[in-house]
């Protein structure tokens, strides 16, 4: 238990600013910055509780079926690879993760830290196709690694998030991709060796999410305290906590603070909450609608604000090297996305994704940023999409709007809900030009009746 007495201790000792210091002003503008340093973790714990109600920790679960509008515990999924998940709870010792032989797929493991930073990846493009082996470990971890291990991954979380996507081309190839899950295997190191598995430590209880983007916003802090020991924090994250301690912001207690200061509080966590939802439209610099992913996403250090924002939008980003999020919420009149109205996306000839794997276009309610039911159950358009007709110059135009063209284009028709929608284009392993910015991302013109 040495680990959770350190990370106790942590939450009492950083008090460095008492809550008689500050006043209703100092407590607000506190609270607010707490807020968006707190918001990524605690909606990360949204999907943690998801699966952990369904899943025991340290089990591998692979999914043979694609995501539909039904799938509401991950903001923007997509509709491109099967996922696999699981909760590494790395308390006790490490987790082993085999992978096989994947030839001619692509396919990634992202493992997700308690900060929503990705830690690393094993798939097609960190660690190659063949056949492997990896050891998971976290902060409280001094063994030695054993012979026969193709990597190892360190956490500073004690809970980490394993999620795996593999590829899949169409309903045709399925039962393909599903094979390719079988031979995916998660295991503790000591049952890999062959030894004496550690002592048992206590079960680990996941807080309760609140919604965090309805009802009071305050309540993110309580989830925030009870999640907030399972992580080793680093020391400029340390100075911070210990500025929130003074508002009740503190690892391992109940959130109770101040009675002279809770309305202030209340006030400042509320205009966090704005501050982060408003931040999630704003990613980047607009150009002609779109907004390209950050830079820093997937590694967010101190910039705690894109952190948030990019949880809030599309929790899980990956790592820019790995696939790229360029983000439409306007056409290029500046106009938001609704799908009352018709829309041409043109990429013009020789302007199509530039990737090393695949590349996708999906399409999301712009007030759930969830999959939008339509009645052929079409989420998504791709490089791996059937019946697709590309223009006479080599060119492609998709066709977004509520009612079905006419038969012959049927097959660019990407059908759009009763209200705003936004769009993300998705490039896997995208190549330098969409790196550097030198790709030019197709236009969203609005088509008059």
């Amino acid at each position: 238990m040495r680990h959770w007495i350190c990370a106790l201790a942590l939450g009492t000792s950083l008090g460095t600013v008492q809550a008689a210091d500050l006043d209703a002003t100092q407590a607000k503008a506190l609270a607010q910055e707490a807020y968006v340093f707190a918001y990524a973790t605690v909606e990360h714990d949204k999907v943690l509780t998801a699966i952990n109600a369904k899943l025991p920790f340290n089990r591998l679960y692979s999914e043979p079926r694609l995501l539909g509008p039904q799938d509401n515990k991950v903001v923007s999924p997509n509709n491109d690879t099967f996922y696999s998940r699981a909760l590494l709870d790395l308390r006790a010792e490490p987790m082993v993760l085999e992978v096989p032989a994947v030839e001619e797929r692509y396919y990634s493991f992202q493992l997700v830290d308690l900060r929503t930073d990705n830690l690393d990846y094993i798939g097609t493009r960190a660690t190659g196709n063949q056949a492997g082996r990896y050891l998971i470990a976290g902060p409280d971890w001094q063994g030695e690694v054993p012979p026969g291990f193709n990597g190892v991954i360190r956490s500073p979380s004690r809970l980490v998030f394993l999620l795996g996507r593999t590829e899949v081309r169409g309903e045709s190839d399925q039962k393909e991709a599903a094979r390719v899950l079988m031979g995916y295997a998660l295991q503790p190191l000591s049952r890999v060796q062959g030894s004496a598995a550690p002592a048992a430590l206590a079960p680990l209880q996941l807080p309760a999410y609140p919604d965090t983007k309805h009802g009071e916003a305050q309540a993110l802090f309580n989830t925030f305290n009870a999640l907030a020991p399972l992580h080793q924090w680093t020391a400029g994250e340390q100075a911070r906590l210990a500025r929130f301690a003074a508002i009740g912001v503190q690892p391992g207690v109940a959130f109770n603070p101040a009675p002279t200061l809770r309305e202030a509080i209340a006030a400042g966590a509320e205009a966090g909450r704005e501050q982060v939802r408003a931040a999630s439209s704003q990613l980047s610099v607009e150009q002609q609608g779109w907004f390209r992913s950050p830079d820093n996403v997937g590694k967010f250090g101190d910039d705690d604000l894109t952190r948030a924002a990019v949880a809030w939008r599309y929790i899980y980003a990956n790592d820019p090297a790995e696939a790229l999020y360029p983000m439409a919420l306007h056409d290029v009149q500046g106009q938001l996305l609704d799908g009352r109205q018709a829309y041409r996306l043109h990429f013009a000839a020789g302007q199509l994704p530039p990737v090393n794997a695949f590349w996708s276009l999906t399409l999301y309610d712009g007030k759930t940023q969830l999959l939008a039911a339509n009645p052929i159950q079409r989420y998504a358009l791709g490089d791996r999409s059937a019946n697709l007709q590309y223009d006479a110059d080599g060119g492609l135009t998709l066709l977004l709007q509520p009612n079905a063209p006419a038969q012959a284009q049927q097959g660019n028709w990407l059908p759009t809900p009763q209200g705003p929608f936004n769009l993300l284009l998705r490039l896997y392993l995208p190549k330098q030009p969409a790196l550097d910015g030198r790709y030019q991302l197709p236009s969203i013109a609005r088509v008059e009746p």
